[in-house]
Parts: C-alpha cells; structure tokens; sequence
C-alpha cells in the first residue's frame, strides 16, 4: 500500500512539472489566434499594429534577459521556491490582458509573464533533469517536449475559438498555472545534489568543466532556430487572413497541427536517440524544417499549408527534447540551473528577435516570401551540423584505433 502511494506520489509529481513545462510554451502563443482583432482595436494607437505583434513576443524577451539569473537563482537557492513563485506570478500576470484596454500596460504585463515563464522553464527542467536516471534522460526530454506541445494544441485551438468572440478571452487561458500550484506546493521536493550542490561547489568537490564551444553550439541552433520558428504563430493568422475564408478558428486549427505533429514526434524522440548522435538528429530534423518553410512559402491553399506545418511540428518536436537533452548531457548536476538559463536566454531571444528581423523582411516582400528566405537561414546550420557530426566521427574512430593499438600491445 505505501509502495502504490508513493508511485502515485511521484508520478503526480512528474505530471505537475509536465503541465509546467506545458504552460511555459503558451506564454508567448496563446493569444497569437487574436491578434488580429487585436491589432484592429488599437488601430488608433501609434505604431498599434507593430506593438500588438510586440505584445506576442515580449515575454520573449524578459524571459531571455530573466534566464540565465533564474539559472543562477535556483542552482544557488533551490528549485521549489523560484517553482512556486513563478506559478503565481504567471497566473496573475497573464491574466491581466483581459482585464486592461492600455496597450502599455498590456505590454507591461506581458513583459512580467515573461520573468515568470523564464523561472518555471528553468525550474522545471532542472527539476525533471534532477529526477531523471542518465539513461531515461532523452525519455523525460521527449516527454516533457510531448506536453508542450499538447499545450500548444489544446490551448491555441482553444485561443482560436475564444478569439472569435473577443481578443480579450484567450488571457483567461493563463490561470492554469493556479490550478497546478496546489501540487507544486505539496510533491515537489529538492534532491540531494541540489541541495548539497551550492557547498560542493564551494569546497572544490564539483569540479567539472563546462565545454564551452559545444555548449555555444547548441545555443547558437537553438537561437537561429527560434527566430524562423516564431513566423509561425506570429505571422499565420495574417496569412490565413488574405485568404477568401480566412478567419481566427481557422488560424487556430492550422497552429495546433503544428503542435499535434511535434507531439507525436516528441514521443517517438528517444527512438532516435538510441541510434544517432544530437549532431545528426539535429541535421536530419533542420533540414526538414528547410523543406516546410519552402512549401509553406508557395502554398495558396489550405491542403498543401497543412502538409507544411505538419513538417514544421515534426522538426521542431525533434529539435527541442534534442537540444535539451544534449545541454543536459553536457553539464555536472550542480550547474544544470546556470546552463538550462543561458539555453532559456538563447530560446526566448530568438522569440523576441523574430517579428523584429522579420517585420521589415514581411514589409518588403511579403509573408510569403518571407518564409522562404528565412527557411533559407537554417541552411547553413544543417551543413554546419553535418561538419560537426563528421568531425565527432572521426575523433571516436580515433579513439577506437586507439584503444585497439593498446591492447594489441
């Protein structure tokens, strides 16, 4: 009977930080289905219609600036305490949109949505990482990448509908994170080496280094692969909106294909992962983004979008746990917070930088056509990935002669 309580406990425990992880993607997207009701209201407003797109990405940027403080905040502090704050900041903050008719005070808001979506990623991957045996890492990676995009799904879909009512409703979609509070508050425990993990580092006993080049690497992806993901949720519902039928529902159906397919990518993740490095897995999966954004650019209908962003979501739903896992595996337990905050920096820069590189690209030659430039831009990171998987090959081809040579002698 305590046997069956305590699994319960623990897998409880894992689905709040799941949900957690869950909520942290919808921080930016949820009411990416209602900007254009937005925009419409704040026609008036100067330079409203470029400061509506900012409302979608600017916790983006609070949660990149906020990050890698976070990092350093829970590794010094522990992980429950930042968890729980930012479970409460989060709900309160996202709400307010529905309440406010200041665009500033929007965008304040917003910013602060930002500070707390940067400590519940930081939080509950450093908690899942923590949890998780070395060896069932890319499981938990790609199941926590499952549930974010579950979110996706579910609360876009839903933001869709709100949206064609009022584009205040999809707010009320941030009280989530109140309902998953009780059970962060009551399961979520520090393990050992977290709290012992502040002294050790004192005392000289973690004494690991970081390999800074490979860790710049995949922030480096993870950035450039943020700024052309983000055309997406935010310039879709315009696309949608050129065309005759064109309207939020729609917008919102056509997002949550994104997030269906990166879920069931998601899920199959550490299949991959048992038989190719992050190197190729992340090679394979750019180029198949490449291939999606060119479709996306020429599609004039709904058939041949939809078979684009089902690509879209299964690049990105192989990407993420990848690029999660690989930093993971990278780093001592101790410096996980500091390491999973300057990948936080590097993931929400590239959402805020999106619509501010994009804007004046979409200006110019249109949505369309700028999907298949910034397409373009994941190029040179696929051949990149190639180069560094050829190069790790022949350093562990090296190493093999090595040991052989050794033991013929």
């Amino acid at each position: 009977m305590k046997a069956m309580t305590a699994s319960f406990r623990i897998a409880l425990r894992d689905l709040t930080l799941l949900l957690a992880s869950m909520i942290t993607i919808i921080g930016t997207t949820a009411i990416a289905p209602s900007l254009p009701q937005m925009a419409d209201y704040f026609r008036d407003t100067p330079n409203g219609d470029f400061l509506v797109r900012i409302t979608l990405s600017i916790p983006a940027l609070s949660a990149g600036l906020f990050g890698p403080l976070m990092g350093f905040v829970i590794d010094r502090w522990g992980r429950k305490r930042v968890f729980v704050a930012a479970l409460i900041l989060y709900g309160i903050s996202g709400i307010s949109g529905f309440f406010l008719t200041s665009l500033s005070l929007i965008l304040i808001t917003r910013f602060i949505l930002g500070i707390s979506v940067a400590a519940i990623t930081t939080s509950a991957t450093a908690l899942i990482g923590d949890y998780a045996h070395e060896s069932k890492l890319a499981t938990s990676m790609g199941r926590q990448s499952l549930f974010m995009a579950f979110g996706n799904v579910l609360f876009v879909s839903l933001s869709g509908v709100l949206a064609d009512f009022s584009w205040r409703w999809p707010f009320l979609i941030y009280t989530i994170s109140l309902l998953i509070l009780p059970t962060a508050i009551l399961l979520i425990t520090e393990t050992r080496t977290t709290r012992s993990g502040a002294e050790k580092t004192l005392q000289g006993e973690t004494n690991v280094l970081i390999p800074k080049t490979r860790t710049a690497f995949v922030c480096m992806i993870t950035f450039v692969n943020m700024v052309v993901y983000f055309m997406v949720p935010v310039y879709l519902p315009f696309y949608v909106q050129s065309f005759s039928d064109g309207n939020s529902m729609k917008a919102g159906g056509l997002l949550a294909v994104v997030g269906l397919s990166w879920g069931i990518a998601s899920s199959q993740y550490h299949r991959l992962r048992n038989s190719l490095s992050f190197e190729r897995i992340t090679m394979l999966a750019l180029s198949l983004v490449v291939t999606a954004y060119v479709l996306l650019s020429i599609a004039n209908g709904y058939y041949l979008m939809i078979v684009a962003l089902l690509m879209i979501g299964v690049g990105l739903g192989t990407i993420l746990p990848n690029i999660n896992a690989w930093l993971l595996s990278l780093v001592p337990a101790t410096s996980k917070g500091r390491a999973i905050g300057t990948m936080v920096f590097f993931s929400f820069m590239g959402q805020f930088f999106s619509p501010v590189i994009t804007e004046p690209l979409t200006t110019a030659v249109g949505i369309s056509r700028s999907y298949l430039l910034m397409g373009m831009l994941l190029v040179p990171l696929v051949v990149v990935c190639g180069l560094y998987e050829f190069k790790q090959r022949r350093l562990r081809v090296r190493k093999f002669e090595g040991g052989r040579i050794n033991v013929d002698q």
